[in-house]
């Protein structure tokens, strides 16, 4: 549909002397299919160790936890065992984070600093996250020789390049939106806004949004279970705030930032890089439809004056050095309408019903990623493979 390969990920050459994601950025874990492909195009990667070094901000300078004050230090760090505890634990019934680190002792304060730490990385909110799920993604990190989220590093060529490696030889219409999918006994129709394609089977990749918005007809129309297993899978805003200075004005050694007001997670696109003077703010869920409601120049405002308070210094000197600034909304994306899925309490099985195969159709993509981590690029180029297997065989 795009005039352009990648989807969700979307590398910016122009924004700085680097390649800039404005979507999809990291390969989370040591072990993931991503390096394979990497090492396979002959790019390089490199490493960032965001939660090691993760500062935070109870409205100071931001600052290493182990550097903050006695209660908030244990807060953040009892939440950590809490939560890496999920793997464990007998969830009969199926529950919201909330609930489960409630019933953990945590206070209403401390739920602020977890909606922050933990639910925003998943796109979500505490109450609207189902442990089961939670609990099957720490199972197959467990499974991949222990593998965790925590052993991160970016693409240096940036993920565009890893996909025009991956893209060669491969017929692609850009620019094509698709109406309608046909299929019957022999084969599968698809017809876009320019032509019709006719082949044995489908392969759809298309964010759940996409799916929920019946935007695309499908003939005849997909099953009940089907289309409980798409209505049951959430979407949330996720938005990017990018901005590129003369000088930077924090240390090479941060990775990782955060508080809980609006623009909630920072980090340093250029980690790695010499002289990097890029910072982006990448924040989801409510606090991103705050950002999204209002104008771009308002929301880059926002995030700008809650950097001064993150790292102590005046808005106008970051003001008077701001080169560039920009704003990805996700969620105003028409061909994304949000960030990426997640699962909420009582329909863990969400993404293995969406995964199943219907007749000629196959479906692939980060929501149907039950066998390997969700919301994530490895989780959905590892689904990928999964469905080109069932297409051979079928």
């Amino acid at each position: 549909a795009r005039n352009r390969i990648g989807g969700r990920t979307w590398t910016d050459e122009t924004f700085a002397d680097f390649p800039v994601e404005l979507g999809a950025e990291f390969i989370h874990g040591g072990s993931v299919i991503t390096h394979k492909f990497v090492k396979e195009a002959g790019l390089g990667e490199i490493p960032v160790d965001r939660f090691g070094k993760l500062r935070w901000s109870d409205g100071e300078k931001a600052r290493m936890v182990a550097d903050l004050p006695e209660g908030l230090r244990s807060t953040i760090e009892k939440l950590w065992q809490d939560y890496g505890k999920i793997v464990n634990a007998d969830f009969t019934k199926d529950i919201s984070l909330a609930d489960y680190l409630k019933a953990r002792g945590h206070s209403s304060e401390a739920l602020e600093v977890a909606d922050v730490l933990l639910a925003q990385t998943c796109v979500a909110s505490l109450h609207t996250l189902s442990c089961k799920d939670l609990q099957r993604d720490m199972h197959l990190d467990t499974k991949n020789k222990g593998d965790t989220h925590d052993a991160e590093s970016r693409i240096r060529e940036g993920y565009n390049a890893l996909f025009t490696y991956l893209s060669q030889g491969l017929k692609i219409w850009l620019s094509s939106p698709v109406q309608k999918i046909e299929q019957n006994k022999a084969n599968v129709t698809v017809t876009t806004n320019t032509q019709s394609f006719t082949a044995k089977t489908c392969l759809i990749t298309l964010p759940v949004t996409i799916l929920q918005s019946a935007v695309i007809q499908f003939a005849p129309p997909l099953s009940f279970e089907k289309q409980r297993a798409i209505h049951a899978l959430k979407m949330e805003a996720g938005t990017k705030l990018l901005y590129s200075f003369t000088k930077p004005f924090w240390d090479e050694a941060l990775t990782y930032m955060l508080h809980d007001d609006t623009a909630s997670r920072w980090w340093t696109p250029g980690h790695g890089r010499k002289d990097s003077r890029v910072i982006a703010c990448y924040t989801t869920s409510s606090r991103a439809r705050v950002l999204d409601e209002l104008s771009k120049a308002k929301s880059l405002h926002t995030g700008l004056k809650q950097l001064s308070k993150l790292l102590d210094i005046s808005l106008e000197s970051l003001e008077k050095h701001l080169l560039k600034s920009k704003r990805v909304a996700w969620a105003h994306d028409p061909y994304a309408l949000g960030a990426y899925a997640h699962v909420p309490p009582g329909a863990a099985e969400a993404r293995v019903d969406l995964a199943r195969p219907e007749s000629r159709l196959f479906f692939a993509g980060e929501a149907t990623a039950y066998d390997s981590t969700p919301q994530t690029v490895h989780g959905a180029l590892e689904s990928g493979v999964r469905a080109a297997r069932e297409v051979i065989q079928n």
